[in-house]
């Protein structure tokens, strides 16, 4: 009778800790965290991307391409995955909220030129005055 009365205690912790985990982002460290991808360690803070994993697993990237590449080959589910504001380094995005925009004047870690806006007329107003285009235009859930 002790041991399925521990048993139970047990299993009742390790859930409780799992549904602790914080379902926001978590800015790392400038400098301090390195890219889950490439390694890279993440100091260009406009650049800066995480998901969160369904086993609550939290892995950053330098870059937004290495959270999509890194994305394709992860064995488990994605919860929830950020991007950063690029005219506000202090703000994550949900990815699938963001604008995403492909311009060969932002010069993104990886190379590929990536930037996350919060809104599509954030996104065109930049590209008013800069090349490239709309990767994808988030909707908000």
């Amino acid at each position: 009778m002790k041991f399925r009365i521990s048993l139970w205690t047990i299993l009742f912790a390790c859930l409780s800790f799992v549904s602790c985990v914080r379902k926001e982002p978590v800015i790392p460290e400038r400098g301090r965290e390195k890219c889950s991808h490439c390694s890279m360690s993440i100091v260009d803070m406009r650049f800066q991307s995480q998901l969160l994993t369904d086993k609550g697993r939290r892995y950053y990237f330098d870059s937004i391409e290495c959270l999509q590449s890194y994305r394709e080959n992860l064995n488990s589910e994605v919860i929830l995955s950020w991007v950063t504001d690029f005219e506000d380094t202090n703000r994550m995005l949900k990815e699938n909220e963001a604008t995403i925009v492909q311009s060969p004047d932002i010069h993104s870690p990886m190379g590929k030129g990536l930037a996350a806006f919060a809104s599509f007329e954030k996104a065109s107003e930049y590209l008013r005055n800069h090349q490239g285009f709309v990767v994808t235009s988030g909707v908000k859930k």
